[in-house]
């Protein structure tokens, strides 16, 4: 989690002040810290008294880094500043001031997504920094599985195996965190990225698909196994509860059904999207999918052909 310290909390109070009056940072205030927050209750302020604009500063950015939503906050000044509220202008003095404080700790505005994301020359966290324990979000999965590695190690020796499944794990990183997606678990042969910022469902399946391509020129060029390395991989779509324990997660049902999908369903060799992914697709993404034979018709699949000549 982002490191808030006093000189920032206050530069913020100053900017949220100085820019804001008090209804303003009533409502930022019920977009930033959810559920049932009320500005005026947590400020002590009788509701017979007026809210005046520094105790309601004070108050919203104390909350929010002690309820780690310092970066929402951050966040939700920028599109006020850039958007405006209800047709009007609304200009954010010295906004900048809380850019430079947040950048100082390692972390950097990311224009696709508008959201401060971890610097990844300093920190990649499987939490992006940003989850807190507990904290539900609509997550974007990607299960991978290495089609019939018992026998690979059987008939490659334990050693040839290895090295191929440390060339995917390369290659596997490279696709998701060059998405701004996080590697969540690595199982022997398998592994689980997620993705949560911007367009997740988006940035997932264009990291499966860049991971088949890469495998598909691997094989030719690198593989040194004298066979392709098959892999099997799936997307799936919603609710996952953040833990820093990864056996808590792997219990919850977003992330049972995307493991079913890729063991039960997507056939070797393919990427495999559910019907919670496929609406969320642009159709020049989706229409490179076709239905799964037999069985898996559940699911839309992918997979590298060459072309007839």
């Amino acid at each position: 989690m982002v490191k808030v310290r006093p000189s920032l909390a206050l530069s913020t109070k100053r900017v949220l002040s100085e820019s804001l009056t008090p209804d303003m940072l009533e409502r930022i205030a019920r977009d930033v810290m959810e559920g049932d927050y009320d500005l005026h209750s947590r400020s002590a302020i009788p509701r017979n008294f007026p809210l005046s604009a520094q105790i309601a500063a004070s108050t919203l950015v104390d909350d929010a880094v002690a309820g780690i939503r310092f970066l929402r906050l951050a966040e939700r000044l920028a599109r006020l500043d850039r958007e405006g509220f209800m047709g009007r202008a609304w200009p954010i003095a010295n906004l900048r001031e809380i850019f430079k404080g947040i950048a100082a700790e390692g972390y950097l505005w990311d224009e696709d997504t508008e959201h401060f994301m971890e610097d990844p020359r300093i920190r990649r966290t499987p939490n992006w920094g940003r989850l807190g324990e507990g904290e539900e979000n609509r997550v974007s999965l990607l299960r991978v599985d290495v089609v019939r590695n018992s026998r690979l190690v059987r008939e490659h020796g334990e050693a040839a195996a290895r090295g191929a499944y440390e060339d995917l794990r390369l290659i596997l990183s490279r696709c998701v965190e060059g998405r701004s997606g996080r590697i969540w678990s690595w199982e022997g042969d398998g592994a689980l990225a997620a993705f949560h910022f911007g367009h997740s469902t988006t940035s997932a399946v264009l990291a499966g698909l860049a991971l088949l391509h890469e495998l598909f020129l691997y094989d030719r060029v690198q593989n040194s196994l004298g066979e392709p390395l098959l892999v099997r991989a799936a997307v799936h779509t919603g609710p996952v509860r953040w833990h820093a324990e990864m056996g808590d997660i792997a219990k919850q049902e977003t992330v049972l059904q995307a493991m079913e999908a890729e063991a039960r369903w997507t056939p070797p060799g393919c990427l495999s999207i559910t019907p919670a992914v496929a609406p969320t697709l642009d159709r020049v993404i989706l229409d490179r999918f076709h239905p799964g034979p037999g069985e898996a018709s559940r699911l839309l699949v992918y997979e590298v052909r060459l072309e007839s000549a």
